[in-house]
C-alpha cells in the first residue's frame, strides 16, 4: 500500500489552525503518493518579517501546493481589501495571507526549477486555510469571495479531496515517472553540497580512477529523513546529535544555523567548532544554505550569526576568548597554559585547563546567545559545555554533535548527567530522554555513513575499538541495540557473561542500508577502475616509506587525479614536521606541488589549488579527500603526549581512515605495531568481522550512553507515527 510522508520541522501544537489542517490533510491523503512539510525551510519577506510557509504539500497527480493557515475567528477579520486583510483583536493590524502563500509558492518553484532533474515537472498552487471560520460566517460578514480560501467545512475528508482536485484542474499535473517523482521528493527534502562532475576526457579507459570519481560526483546527494530532522528542527531546549564519521553532522548543523538565522534574524547565534581548518568550510556552508533558504544573493549577518573557533585569540574570534573578554577576564593563551602545565601537555589538555580556569574565575557568566550550535563536540571538555550552557538565554537552545570515535584529544563524551549535574531531587539538569512538546526529539543518532565506503568504515571501527587487537578489545559497545545504533547487525554470538568466560566469538556485519556509498551498490559499474578501497604497505624505515608515497602520488597525478584529490595524514608521532618536510622534498623532486597545512598556510586554510595537502591528524579532522595516504600508522598504538593512551591513538587512526571518500592507503614501519596485522585481518574477513566476545567490565572505555536506548525507542515511535514509505 502506498503511504504518504508527513514531515514536520517545527512542533505541531494542539488546538492550532496548523495542527487542525495538518491532521485533516494527513487523513485525506495518507494512502496516496504525496509528501507534506510543516514549516518548510524556505523564507520570503525581508528583515524581521521573513516567514516560511505553514504547509508545503506535493502530490504526484495534483502538483505542488502551499498553504498558509490562520487561526483567526470571523470577528478578528474587519474587512478584506484586495490582498490586505484588516484585522481586529489580533496580533497585527494587517494580514496578507494570500500574498504570503503566493510568495512561498514561487520561492519553492524557483528552488525546483534550479535543478535539471525537476525542472518543468510540476504545476504549482496555493491556498489560505481558515479552520476556525465557516463559509457562512464569511459570507454573513459581507466579505469578498476569494476562491483561494479554504474554510472549516472544506476540510472534511471528501470535500478537501474534491476542492484540491478541482483546483488542480486549472493547471493539470503531467504524469510523472517513478524516477521523476523520486527526484522531486529528494530535492524538496534538501541536498548536500556537491559540485559539477568533472569531465572525463575522450578515450579514457574503463579502468581509469577518474571514472569512479565522475560517477560518484554525478550522483545526487540528498538528505535522508533523519538528516532532514536534524537540519531543520529548532528545538526549544538542548539537543544532542550523535553521529558516525561521514553522516553529515557539520553540514546538518550549518543548515540548522542558516535556518535559525533566516527565521530569527534578531537572535544571537553561535556556531562553535574545534578544528581551525574548518573555519572557511563552515562559513561557506552556512552562506550557501542561507541564500538557498532566503532566495536572496546576500550573506548572513555575521555579527548576529558568529562562527567561532572553540578557543580563539587575537587573530581569530573564538568562544572562550569572547566569553572571557565579555566577563572582564584576561583570556589565557596557549603559551600561558604551557607555562603552567609544561609544553608536553596535549592541545586537548591545554584547552581543558583554560576552560576550567575560566569557569572558576567568572562569578556571573553573561548571557551571549539565543542559540548555540557545537560541532566536533567529542573534542571539547566538560567545563566548556557548562560555560556554553550558562551563556544561553532561556530555553537554553544548546545543540551539540559528536562522534566519540573521533575524539583525538579527549576521551570525554558529552553525557548530560556527568557534565551538567543533577538537581537536588536527582533529576538531571539537562534531560535528553523523550521529546519536546510537539514531538521534536531531544536526541538523534545518525548511523548512515555517506562519505566513507563500507570496507573503510568497518576497518576504522575495528582499529578504533581494538576488536582484532591481540591483547583484546579496548573500547566499544556490548549490546545488540548499541551495535544496531552504530549501523551493524550481529550475525553470530553474543556478549553474555557466559560467552566472555568461554572465550567465544562474535561476528558482525554492516548493513547496506547504513552504508549507502555508491561504490558499495550492486549497480556500481566501475569495479575494475575501483580496485580495493584499502591498501596496506609496510617499510623498513621512514625514508623508504616517503619515497614510495611520493612515487605513488606522482603516478596518481599521471593517471588523472588532481592534486586536491589527495591528502597525506598520519597519527601524531615524533618529529612530524621533519617527516612532512622530507616528504614534501621528495614530492618536489618529482615535480609535485604540495603544502603542509598550518605551516605553509595560515591556520584556517587546508587546501591550496594545484597542491597536494600534507597534514597532521588534528588539522585533517573534519576534512576529506578522494584518496588518503595514512602514513606512519605504526604510531596508531604508540602514545605521544604524557596524558595520552592507546585509546587516543586508535581514535586518531579512525579519523585518518575515515577521511577517505574512496581510497585509503595505509603505510608504516613493519614490526612496530600489531595495527597492520589487524587491518590485514579486516581485509580477509570482509564483509564480516569476527572477534572475541567482551563485556563492559573488560573494556577501558564504553562507547555507549545510558540515554541511547530510550532515544532509540522514542525515535522509532516518532518515525512510525510519520508513516514513512
Amino acid at each position: 500500500m502506498t503511504t504518504a510522508i508527513f514531515q514536520n520541522y517545527a512542533p505541531l501544537l494542539p488546538n492550532t489552525a496548523e495542527q487542525k489542517f495538518w491532521e485533516r490533510l494527513k487523513d485525506a491523503y495518507k494512502t496516496e503518493s504525496c509528501v507534506a512539510y510543516f514549516r518548510y525551510p524556505i523564507f520570503t519577506g525581508a528583515g524581521h518579517l521573513r516567514k516560511e510557509p505553514d504547509v508545503v504539500w506535493v502530490h504526484r497527480e495534483l502538483g505542488l501546493w502551499v498553504f498558509e493557515c490562520r487561526g483567526c475567528r470571523i470577528h478578528n477579520i474587519a474587512q478584506v481589501i484586495g490582498h490586505e486583510w484588516q484585522m481586529q483583536d489580533w496580533y497585527r493590524e494587517v494580514e496578507t495571507p494570500t500574498l504570503q502563500a503566493e510568495d512561498g509558492m514561487y520561492a519553492i518553484r524557483g528552488k525546483l526549477e534550479e535543478h535539471r532533474q525537476t525542472r518543468g515537472l510540476l504545476t504549482y498552487h496555493y491556498r489560505v486555510v481558515l479552520p476556525f471560520v465557516s463559509r457562512q460566517e464569511w459570507q454573513s460578514r459581507g466579505l469578498a469571495y476569494l476562491p483561494v480560501v479554504l474554510f472549516d467545512e472544506d476540510l472534511r475528508r471528501a470535500t478537501l479531496q474534491e476542492k484540491l482536485w478541482v483546483g488542480a484542474q486549472e493547471h493539470p499535473q503531467r504524469s510523472l515517472t517513478e524516477e521523476q517523482w523520486q527526484a522531486i521528493v529528494a530535492v524538496l527534502g534538501g541536498s548536500l553540497p556537491q559540485r559539477e562532475p568533472r569531465a572525463v576526457p575522450t578515450g579514457t579507459s574503463v579502468d581509469h580512477p577518474v571514472r569512479v570519481i565522475h560517477y560518484i560526483e554525478s550522483q545526487l546527494r540528498f538528505l535522508d529523513s533523519e538528516q532532514q530532522k536534524v537540519a531543520f528542527e529548532i528545538p526549544d531546549g538542548p539537543q544532542r546529535i550523535r553521529g558516525l564519521a561521514g553522516t553529515g553532522k557539520t553540514v546538518l548543523l550549518a543548515k540548522r544555523a542558516a535556518k535559525i538565522h533566516a527565521a530569527h534574524p534578531d537572535w544571537d547565534i553561535g556556531f562553535v567548532f574545534f578544528t581551525r581548518s574548518l573555519y572557511d568550510q563552515v562559513c561557506n556552508l552556512i552562506r550557501t544554505y542561507y541564500r538557498d533558504m532566503t532566495r536572496q544573493n546576500q550573506d548572513p549577518n555575521w555579527e548576529k550569526l558568529q562562527v567561532l573557533h572553540a578557543w580563539g585569540g587575537r587573530g581569530r574570534n573564538g568562544f572562550y576568548y569572547t566569553l572571557a573578554l565579555r566577563a572582564g577576564v584576561r583570556p589565557l593563551s596557549v603559551d600561558d597554559v604551557h607555562a603552567k602545565l609544561g609544553r608536553t601537555c596535549s592541545p586537548a589538555a591545554a584547552f581543558t585547563y583554560a576552560c576550567e580556569d575560566l569557569e572558576k574565575t567568572i562569578a556571573n557568566i553573561p548571557t551571549l546567545f539565543d542559540a548555540l550550535l557545537i560541532d566536533e563536540g567529542q573534542d571539547l571538555p566538560a567545563a566548556f559545555y557548562r560555560l556554553a550552557y550558562q551563556t544561553l538565554a532561556e530555553p537554553r537552545r544548546l545543540y551539540w554533535a559528536y562522534d566519540e570515535a573521533q575524539g583525538i584529544g579527549s576521551l570525554t563524551v558529552p553525557r548530560p548527567a556527568e557534565i551538567f549535574g543533577r538537581h537536588p531531587d536527582g533529576r538531571p539538569v539537562v534531560d535528553l530522554t523523550g521529546s519536546y512538546p510537539g514531538g521534536i526529539l531531544k536526541s538523534h543518532n545518525l548511523n548512515r555513513c555517506y562519505r566513507t565506503p563500507r570496507l573503510l568504515l568497518m576497518a576504522a571501527h575495528a582499529i578504533n575499538m581494538g576488536l582484532l587487537r591481540p591483547e583484546g578489545c579496548l573500547q566499544g559497545v556490548s549490546t545488540k541495540a548499541d551495535w544496531e545504533n552504530l549501523g551493524y547487525t550481529i550475525v553470530a554470538g553474543d556478549f553474555s557473561e557466559a560467552s566472555v568466560k568461554a572465550g567465544k566469538t562474535v561476528t558482525v556485519t554492516r548493513d547496506a542500508a547504513h552504508s549507502p556509498h555508491p561504490i558499495d551498490s550492486d549497480l556500481f559499474p566501475y569495479r575494475e577502475a575501483l580496485g580495493s578501497p584499502l591498501r596496506i604497505e609496510t617499510f623498513a624505515n621512514e625514508t623508504a616509506e616517503q619515497e614510495w608515497i611520493a612515487g605513488q602520488i606522482a603516478q596518481d597525478l599521471q593517471r588523472g587525479l588532481q592534486p586536491e584529490d589527495l591528502l597525506v595524514t598520519c597519527p601524531r608521532g615524533s618529529r612530524e614536521d621533519d617527516y612532512f618536510q622530507q616528504l614534501q622534498l621528495r614530492l618536489r623532486q618529482r615535480g609535485v606541488k604540495s603544502i603542509i597545512a598550518g605551516v605553509d598556510t595560515d591556520p584556517d586554510t587546508f587546501r591550496v589549488p594545484e597542491c597536494v595537502t600534507l597534514s597532521g591528524i588534528g588539522r585533517a579532522k573534519g576534512n576529506e579527500a578522494w584518496k588518503v595516504y595514512a602514513c606512519r600508522f605504526h604510531y596508531a598504538t604508540q602514545p605521544l603526549w604524557k596524558d595520552e593512551s592507546e585509546l587516543h591513538k586508535r581514535n586518531e587512526a579512525f579519523v585518518a581512515l575515515t577521511r577517505a571518500r574512496v581510497w585509503c592507503v595505509v603505510t608504516g614501519l613493519a614490526g612496530n605495531s600489531s595495527i597492520f596485522d589487524e587491518l590485514a585481518s579486516v581485509l580477509q574477513q570482509y564483509p564480516t568481522l569476527t572477534f572475541q566476545a567482551f563485556n563492559q567490565s573488560s573494556l577501558q572505555r564504553v562507547m555507549a550512553d545510558a540515554d541511547d536506548s530510550q532515544t532509540t525507542e522514542a525515535s522509532s515511535n516518532a518515525l512510525s507515527s510519520i508513516e514513512w514509505n
